[in-house]
């Protein structure tokens, strides 16, 4: 049992990542995270997903600034299209 146990420890004393690991702090939370990627704006994961819930929710009581539609981003004033660029230049 010993020698199982020691040889599971080896196995892991001698595993390394492959390529560069970087101690991170998230900008919105203040909270270290480790990443393979030099960010240039960390957000840990719990900050990404509050980030991408609250992007994708939307107010339909709103009007877009830009064109009219009902539906804004949440705490945006511009509907998805408009937001990221999707609309369409052709007015009529």
């Amino acid at each position: 049992m010993l020698l199982i146990n020691m040889r599971i420890t080896d196995i892991f004393k001698k595993w390394r990542p492959k390529g560069k690991m970087y101690s991170l702090r998230c900008n919105q939370c203040g909270k270290g995270f480790l990443s393979s990627y030099a960010l240039e704006a960390p957000v840990c994961g719990k900050c990404m997903q509050k980030i991408k819930s609250s992007d994708s929710t939307i107010d339909y009581d709103k009007k877009c600034t830009t064109c009219g539609n009902l539906g804004v981003i949440h705490a945006k004033s511009q509907c998805h299209s408009c937001y990221f660029g999707l609309q369409n230049n052709n007015t009529g």
